[in-house]
């Protein structure tokens, strides 16, 4: 009997404190809600602030990167070649130029030294079209902006190119608040000889050299 009517005092108490502190169909207390609850609650309220980098790219110019579900800009290349347009010199086929201009052709492109891949494998026509000397052209021949080379790199170095689109590879400038922006291939590498030069440490270890020294 005693334990009866404890249990009824109990229930008693249990339904005034729901109905005191607010019953709600979702099924959530005023007076005891959970944390997730009160983090959505406060996400709701809080302020919001939106972040952007278009400061940061004031004297930067850009282009839209044409890929696939994306959306991000990469530093325009055209307006840092110097020697851009190429049809200001190339205003002849390329065997025609070497019998009238013979002396202008032996000092062109001097500093240009190929080492991407031996001569069997690639060659300045394999990237550059002798037609249109203004764009590149895929291994399939169709023109490609010198602003979109990155197209060309995709078609050997296609796991690079996933990574660089997903953010793996690659260098973001001003960070990830839009608008993002993205160095592209030609921006780290140096498409004829696009492997890094080796750096000696900055602080030499002679321990070391000598050790290698002795063998």
């Amino acid at each position: 009997m005693y334990t009866k009517i404890m249990s009824t005092i109990w229930i008693s108490v249990i339904i005034t404190c729901c109905s005191s502190c607010g019953h709600k169909e979702d099924g959530q207390h005023e007076g005891h809600q959970t944390i997730n609850h009160k983090l959505n609650a406060k996400s709701v309220d809080s302020i919001q602030y939106e972040v952007t980098t278009e400061d940061y790219f004031k004297g930067l110019e850009k282009v839209l990167a044409e890929v696939p579900d994306q959306e991000f800009y990469i530093p325009k290349r055209t307006n840092l070649i110097t020697s851009f347009p190429c049809n200001n010199c190339h205003s002849k086929a390329l065997d025609e130029l070497k019998i009238t201009d013979a002396e202008k052709v032996k000092n062109a492109h001097w500093n240009i030294k190929m080492t991407h891949a031996n001569a069997n494998v690639m060659e300045c026509t394999t990237c550059h079209s002798e037609k249109n000397v203004t764009h590149l052209k895929s291994i399939t021949g169709k023109a490609i902006s010198l602003n979109h080379s990155y197209k060309l790199c995709a078609q050997c170095h296609s796991s690079q190119y996933k990574d660089w689109q997903g953010g793996a590879h690659g260098k973001r400038l001003g960070g990830w608040a839009p608008p993002k922006v993205i160095n592209s291939c030609v921006n780290c590498h140096n498409p004829h000889s696009p492997a890094f030069e080796s750096k000696w440490p900055a602080r030499l270890n002679t321990v070391k050299l000598k050790e290698q020294s002795k063998d």
